[in-house]
């Protein structure tokens, strides 16, 4: 893939995540399960349930930001002529470097779970 490929898609998908985290109550919600220690972010751009025991409240919130991910990366991947699970796992790996928080968890490439 050319640089001036996965810069586009970088930009693209920096877009669809701002847009993606800017949903206020949906945010708030999905911080307070990553605060609570409930859900972690995933290498491949999607969360995944920290605490399976997690409340269906929780479990929920899980499966539709996951399902509003996958479409945002579908329509990157189809955009840029790239595999979907390409595009996730750049979501994946900027969202864990930038976006989760100290106390907050995310998987790390053996499939553990980390508190950072």
């Amino acid at each position: 893939m050319t640089s001036f490929k996965i810069k586009s898609l970088l930009g693209g998908l920096l877009m669809a995540l701002a847009m993606l985290f800017s949903a206020p109550a949906m945010a708030e919600s999905l911080d307070q399960a990553r605060a609570a220690g409930l859900v972690g972010e995933r290498p491949d751009g999607l969360l995944g349930l920290v605490d399976p025991n997690a409340p269906a409240s929780v479990k929920s919130l899980v499966q539709s930001i996951n399902a509003q991910r996958l479409l945002k990366y579908q329509e990157l991947a189809k955009k840029e002529n790239v595999p979907a699970e390409q595009v996730g796992a750049i979501a994946g790996e900027k969202t864990i470097k930038e976006r989760v928080k100290p106390g907050w968890y995310y998987m790390d490439s053996s499939g553990n779970w980390v508190k950072k």
